[in-house]
């Protein structure tokens, strides 16, 4: 169990490091969303509009 532990308490050593990797995961998933999203809405009712319901539209916006 003790050398299960230890990769962990070895990433522990740079905690800025960790930090940073988390701080920059979420910044890109939330521009990754965001852009998906306008994505979504510009290009989805110009292209798809047969294949979805406007309910769906209504729904998604």
């Amino acid at each position: 169990l003790r050398n299960a532990v230890r990769p962990s308490v070895r990433s522990s050593v740079h905690p800025v490091r960790s930090s940073v990797r988390s701080f920059v995961l979420s910044f890109v998933r939330s521009f990754v969303r965001s852009f998906v999203r306008s994505f979504v809405r510009s290009f989805l009712p110009s292209f798809l509009p047969s294949f979805f319901p406007p309910c769906v539209l209504s729904f998604m916006r």
